[in-house]
């Protein structure tokens, strides 16, 4: 009893300490753009997809003025807010509870999802394999393992096929990338592998099973508030998997059936609203309909899992005996491939957590197949009979070149953030300094109710943090996006006429008109020229003018 009790604290200090290291690892970026910041510009605490980031922040903002629903200021048409993006909606409020800044709050969640996320994926894998040593091996991988995307970096094809590799493109690909970027896409997969992992036990804890369920049925919720189209996912597995259950036994299991209902019972009325509203908002409706995100071609996700997925073949094939109980594993897998055939507008983002299932398979395969064949092998046989070397060694050896192996890609990503945020320093990820003051006068001088026109990313960074709703400012969420851009270009060539420009405020209700070196690379339109707009505030690069009614 004392061993096990050993046993069982050292594999929780492990999982404690690989927790830790993850959560260092992903501070470092942030804390290196921090302290390389020179004092004309600052970091936007975002390394990547900076458009999309701000829609959170624009959230969190809306929440920390006290709103419990979004209204989306990327757009300037007037709109019933709804039940959206509620997660950052709350961290907003939070904040505002605790009286902190929402980049620390932003910081802190991340952190925590991370905790949550790691923890997770260790109980996940539990489940699934049984020796410590295994176990570790697949937590790390799963942590810390990706695909063959840096082959492409060395051969010079960065849009191979015109995509970019999915290892450095797609946050919810691979774990360490997600735990680099955002908090909320890893709370996604932590509920993904719970409610997967609720499913599994199910079956073996007839006596909680009804309790499970329930707790399932709350999971399944939060998924849904933190990513709706999730539960297409985690649907589509339970589906497979009950299916396979039924096949396997023979009969209907008319009990596990209705447990399985229950898991997505809770959150029903929530899609159901959601579904609701797209049909009848129409603004949310045109945001939907653009943000059509289709999957990368089928050899880019070959590359990224290919040899993942090679290893768990191989695992179905020479270990029947795996097969029963890794059921439930193959249904992720068989699940993400019918949904990236299936175009759908959140198509590439089903791929997400499929990274763990298929750790355990390699894990496995590494383990009970490649290694036993491997240690049979006459070079093996060759090298443990010199000096110093010994099969203990060189098995441990060949688990970390595995593992160093199939974490290029994320090693190769975590030094080249680092590299862009201390040395690149691109914008929109670090942006220049009079435009956070600009945003932060705005913020607390302007009238909320005001829009604004500006350049693209101004129209991004300032519908975040002032608040004002944008002729232009993302790509998706902005209604009828390419007209408004062809729009705001001709508002600031300097040949277009005041009247037009006079017909466009009245259109879309501007009363702000922003004027820095962005609009100025759009067109040479001089706005003190123009009798109807008056300055009203002014910094070393930037002038925000008012529309004089």
């Amino acid at each position: 009893m004392r061993s096990r009790n050993r046993l069982l604290s050292k594999e929780w200090l492990s999982v404690a300490l690989v927790t830790l290291l993850m959560i260092l690892l992903t501070a470092v970026p942030y804390i290196l753009a921090v302290i390389t910041n020179p004092p004309d510009q600052f970091f936007t605490a975002i390394f990547m997809n900076p458009e999309d980031s701000q829609t959170y922040f624009a959230k969190m903002i809306e929440g920390y003025n006290g709103a419990w629903l979004y209204t989306i200021p990327f757009t300037v048409e007037v709109h019933t807010p709804a039940f959206v993006g509620v997660y950052y909606i709350w961290l907003g409020h939070v904040a505002r509870w605790l009286g902190v800044s929402l980049l620390f709050i932003w910081h802190a969640a991340r952190v925590v999802a991370i905790a949550i996320l790691s923890i997770t994926i260790y109980l996940f894998i539990r489940n699934f394999i049984d020796d410590f040593r295994s176990r570790m091996i697949a937590y790390l991988l799963s942590l810390f393992g990706s695909g063959l995307g840096w082959v492409l970096f060395l051969s010079g094809n960065l849009y191979w096929l015109d995509a970019f590799p999915v290892d450095f493109k797609q946050p919810g690909a691979h774990i360490f990338f997600t735990a680099l970027t955002y908090s909320h896409i890893s709370l996604v997969t932590a509920c993904l592998l719970a409610i997967a992992l609720i499913l599994f036990r199910l079956q073996t804890n007839p006596r909680y099973g009804w309790w499970l369920a329930i707790f399932a049925g709350i999971l399944n919720l939060c998924l849904v508030l933190l990513y709706p189209f999730m539960i297409f996912l985690i649907g589509l597995i339970a589906v497979y998997y009950y299916l396979a259950l039924c096949w396997s036994s023979r009969q209907i299991l008319w009990r596990l059936g209705w447990q399985f209902f229950v898991v997505f019972l809770l959150p029903l009325p929530v899609v159901l609203y959601y579904a609701y509203t797209l049909q009848t908002n129409e603004i949310f409706s045109a945001w939907h309909n653009q943000s059509v995100i289709l999957a990368a071609p089928w050899p880019h996700i070959l590359l990224s899992y290919g040899i993942m997925v090679a290893l768990a073949v191989l695992t179905w094939w020479r270990l029947p005996n795996q097969r029963q109980r890794t059921t439930i594993l193959w249904c992720w897998i068989f699940a993400v491939i019918t949904l990236l055939i299936i175009p759908s507008p959140p198509q590439r983002r089903f791929i997400q957590g499929v990274q763990v299932p298929l750790s355990i398979f390699s894990t496995i395969a590494m383990i009970s197949i490649i290694l036993p064949w491997m240690q049979q092998s006459g070079s093996w046989q060759k090298l443990i009979a010199r000096p110093r070397y010994t099969s203990v060694k060189l098995t441990r050896f060949v688990l970390m070149f595995f593992l160093l192996f199939m974490s290029l890609s994320n090693i190769y990503l975590w030094f080249d953030v680092i590299r862009v945020v201390t040395i690149t320093k691109p914008d929109p990820l670090i942006r220049p300094m009079d435009e956070l003051t600009a945003t932060d006068w705005l913020k607390d001088n302007g009238d909320l109710s005001l829009n604004v026109i500006g350049e693209y990313q101004t129209g991004n960074y300032v519908a975040a943090w002032a608040g004002n709703h944008v002729v232009t400012g993302h790509w998706t969420e902005t209604v009828d996006y390419p007209r408004k851009e062809a729009e705001v270009a001709q508002f600031y060539d300097g040949q277009t006429s005041d009247e037009w420009r006079q017909a466009l405020i009245e259109q879309y209700q501007i009363g702000y008109v922003w004027h820095g070196p962005r609009e100025q690379e759009l067109g040479d339109f001089d706005p003190t020229t123009a009798v109807y707009l008056q300055p009203i505030y002014e910094n070393n690069t930037i002038t925000i003018y008012k529309v004089d009614n």
